[in-house]
Order: C-alpha cells, then structure tokens, then sequence
C-alpha cells in the first residue's frame, strides 16, 4: 500500500541538521554529567582520606570513649566551657567564646587530645591532661597550649 494512500500517515523529510543538533545536546549533557561525577568522586576520595586520618591519628575507640566521658565530666565539674576558657586563657572583658571543638592536635610525640576554642578574639588549644616534660633531671607537667 503506497504511502499517499493511507489518511493517517503523513510523511516528512526529516531535517539533518535536527538529528544532529539533538546529537550535539546528548553530547553536552552527558559531558556535564561526567564532570559532576568526577567532582563528586573526588570530594568522596577526601572526604574517606580525611576520616582515615583522623582514625590514624586518634586513640583506640575506646580511650577516646573514656576521654570524651572525663572531658565532660570536667567541664560540668569546672563551670563549663566558658568558664574553662577565661581561666585558661587570658581574655579582655568584651571577647566572647564562640565555639569549643574536641579534637586531637597532631605533634612530633604523637596526637594530644584537647579543647579547641574559637572566640571573637582568638584560636586557643589546650589538651584534656597535663603532659610531661624534662628540665635536666627533673619531670615538670603542663598542659599544652
């Protein structure tokens, strides 16, 4: 049956150029798509390097469980953070703490596990114990700050 006589068949010529523009759009999208998925991978990558890291340098699961249990034992015995901060730290009256952060400060003998505190006038660490220290044969203890 020729195609002129069936009513519901209507045919066109089909454009070259249209397929090819179509082509072209497939090819842009899926360029965009493939730089969004290596962006993602690579955040991905740092985010897991990031989190091993700081599983390389932190104590057994449990001494961290035992630190965190004393820490806060501390700072409800001792007043809180604040508190804790204006007699570690000198302070002018109008500086206000910010925020505190638990973390553990890498250094040459290991990580220290601490306080960050951030306040409208300075970045201050101070770890949870006193570590010790030789002057000539003596063993003197402070905290790091």
């Amino acid at each position: 049956m020729p195609a002129d006589s069936n009513p519901y068949v209507s045919p066109a010529p089909v454009a070259p150029s249209s397929s090819k523009n179509k082509m072209e759009a497939v090819k842009d999208v899926l360029g965009k798509w493939g730089k969004k998925a290596v962006e993602a991978t690579k955040k991905a990558e740092d985010l897991a390097g990031n989190m091993w890291q700081h599983l390389k340098t932190g104590p057994s699961f449990a001494d961290a469980a035992v630190g965190r249990i004393a820490q806060g034992t501390k700072v409800l015995a001792e007043g809180g953070y604040e508190k804790i901060f204006r007699q570690t730290f000198e302070t002018v009256p109008e500086e206000q703490l910010v925020q505190t952060f638990a973390c553990y400060l890498s250094t040459s003998a290991g990580p220290v596990m601490g306080v960050l505190y951030l306040s409208t006038a300075k970045l201050a660490f101070c770890s949870d114990n006193p570590l010790s220290y030789k002057v000539g044969a003596q063993t003197e203890w402070s905290y790091y700050k």
